[in-house]
């Protein structure tokens, strides 16, 4: 039987598979820099492009782009690399229904955010130069009114003429000529920006604004790297991928001939008492993860965690649950962003069909000791609308994306995707057709040859019940009642009457209980929820000047427990608005 560990192992293993809460001092130890694929993101965030970092979460942009940061420091003969995150843009959401500024009040966030990133790498790199905190002064910025503006912004709260005066003389301009002479000072040649957490997925009007700042801020001696999603990511007019930005894509395909060699060495570095976990559960767990470096270091942790009476059950189990976790996230989408909700009804619907699909196939392949992972799409069915729900499933890690194919004469042109492959070991799509389904029964599928040819099958025949040629955007829902809205331009409910008002996503992730977020366990939900009764959902707790004083008034709630809740409840926060 497998010993469960304590659940403050738990909690602080769990945010250490984040590379945000990985101290920079420990990132070079836990970094893996095996595969072409590794090699080429960092010489694309060191070049002197602008480059977007495509990739779903988990699959390794921040912690490459820190990663990145750090090199640059060590090599005098690297560019100056200032890394900044912007996971708290959503905080700004609710100005765009309340003040008439917000968009010049969003630019002159990024910019501030910009500034105080600049003056945390001149404070990491200070051995290395003697720029002090007078090159800010000098241009009218005081680092602390800085994150005083960025902290007001953030909390929705009015400002004063001093901030007022600080949000109008952030400029462009301005901050290149800081940026380059703080470079000039640390005798760099040129400036990488990594610029991390810049989907915005959920405010297309601030994207829009963001892209344009990227853009702007691109120069002879500037090089912006952002960091986005390729679903929802939207590109603004003035922003043209291919012309202004090459994307980069970052996820290692399950095809990868390193594959496996990549994945464990990344949890060799990662994970303790690696050793400890039997050799089929690594791989079984390391297929599952479909190359995303974060699952596998958190499933090895779920299995670390015990709890099960065998191997098989554990596996299973956490197998199961990592799927349970991805659609979950994948339908999130549909309430975070109200017009993508047909789009993840239909593509949670489409992804259950091709992997059924898979299913049978790989059954009449198994005799023939060959598999195949790999569906294709005709060109011509990927309309637009279809087109951006299979990118809204990459987005949720649930669909790879491998590219184009040409099939046949006349020519056939497929976009080949591979559903994740945690959902195809649920549902048993991969087996060597023997009894029982054991793990090494798995792997012996897993690892048989792969039959040359993707299925090709009309994703009219896969799922006969959609009616693609209705698919489109959702109209918002009434706040009120939440009914449908009949047109795009309707004022009032035609169900209850009352006047139609888009819903605010960042009210509504501070609507959430705080005993509903996970992370936290269920002693701790309790001790919350009986000791401190004003501290029910994330809106308490967001309110709160220093809620870590709260929480250190409840009997067995240490500094280091609290630290970690306090994370655990911002960490959510920032994921949901992400």
């Amino acid at each position: 039987m497998n010993t469960p560990a304590t659940n403050d192992d738990f909690l602080n293993s769990a945010l250490q598979q984040r590379a945000d809460y990985i101290p920079i001092d420990e990132l070079l130890a836990e970094t893996s820099e095996g595969g072409e694929l590794f090699q080429k993101v960092q010489k694309e965030l060191t070049n002197s492009g602008l480059r977007t970092i495509v990739g779903p979460r988990g699959c390794g942009k921040t912690h490459m782009m820190r990663y990145a940061w750090l090199r640059c420091k060590e090599s005098s003969a690297s560019p100056f690399a200032v890394y900044v995150s912007f996971n708290r843009y959503f905080r700004l959401e609710p100005l765009l229904s309340s003040s008439a500024g917000a968009i010049h009040q969003f630019h002159s966030w990024v910019l501030a955010r910009v500034l105080i990133a600049l003056r945390d790498s001149i404070k990491e790199w200070k051995t290395k130069s003697n720029i002090t905190d007078a090159i800010f002064i000098d241009h009218g910025f005081s680092p602390e009114q800085l994150v005083t503006f960025v902290t007001k912004i953030e909390r929705n709260q009015p400002l004063d003429d001093a901030n007022q005066t600080l949000s109008e003389s952030l400029s462009i301009e301005g901050i290149q000529n800081i940026i380059d002479k703080v470079c000039l000072g640390f005798q760099r040649k040129r400036t990488v920006l990594l610029m991390d957490d810049a989907a915005l997925t959920l405010t297309p009007d601030y994207l829009i604004e963001f892209l344009d700042i990227v853009r702007s801020l691109k120069s002879s001696t500037i090089a912006p790297k952002a960091s986005v999603y390729p679903g929802t990511t939207e590109v603004s007019p003035q922003f043209h991928q291919g012309q202004d930005s090459i994307p980069v894509k970052v996820w290692i395909s399950i095809d990868e001939v390193l594959y496996d060699d990549i994945m464990q060495e990344i949890a060799i570095k990662r994970v303790k008492r690696l050793d400890s976990i039997p050799s089929d559960a690594q791989a079984m767990l390391r297929f599952a993860s479909f190359g995303i470096p974060r699952a596998y270091l958190t499933m090895l942790d779920e299995f670390q965690r015990g709890g099960f009476t065998t191997v098989q059950q554990g596996v299973n189990k956490i197998i199961k649950e990592h799927v349970d976790a991805r659609i979950s996230e994948f339908r999130s989408l549909g309430i975070k962003v109200p017009k993508f909700e047909k789009l993840v009804i239909t593509g949670e619907e489409i992804l259950n069909e091709i992997a059924k699909e898979l299913k049978v196939f790989n059954k009449t392949l198994a005799p023939r000791q060959e598999k195949q992972l790999t569906y294709g799409v005709q060109e011509d069915e990927l309309t637009p609308i279809v087109d951006r729900m299979f990118k809204l499933l990459v987005e949720a890690g649930l669909i790879f994306d491998a590219g184009t194919v040409k099939h046949g004469t006349p020519t056939r042109i497929y976009r080949r995707f591979l559903p994740h492959t945690a959902l195809l070991l649920s549902i048993r799509a991969i087996d060597s057709g023997g009894t029982g389904g054991g793990i090494k029964q798995t792997l012996d599928a897993i690892a048989f040859k792969t039959t040359k040819h993707p299925i090709r099958k009309s994703l009219s025949k896969v799922a006969p019940n959609v009616k693609f040629e209705e698919l489109n955007f959702s109209l918002p829902k009434c706040a009120y009642c939440g009914t449908q809205r009949l047109t795009d331009n309707q004022r009032f409910c035609h169900s209850c009457g009352h006047q139609l008002v888009d819903a605010s996503t960042f009210n509504i992730c501070l609507d959430t209980a705080i005993a509903e977020v996970p992370g936290l366990t269920e002693w701790q939900r309790s001790q919350i929820s009986n000791n401190l009764p004003h501290l029910r959902k994330l809106r308490d707790f967001l309110a709160k000047q220093d809620p870590a004083a709260d929480l250190l008034t409840i009997r067995g709630f240490g500094k280091r427990r609290t630290t970690k809740i306090v994370d655990v409840l911002n960490s959510f926060v920032d994921d949901y608005l992400s």
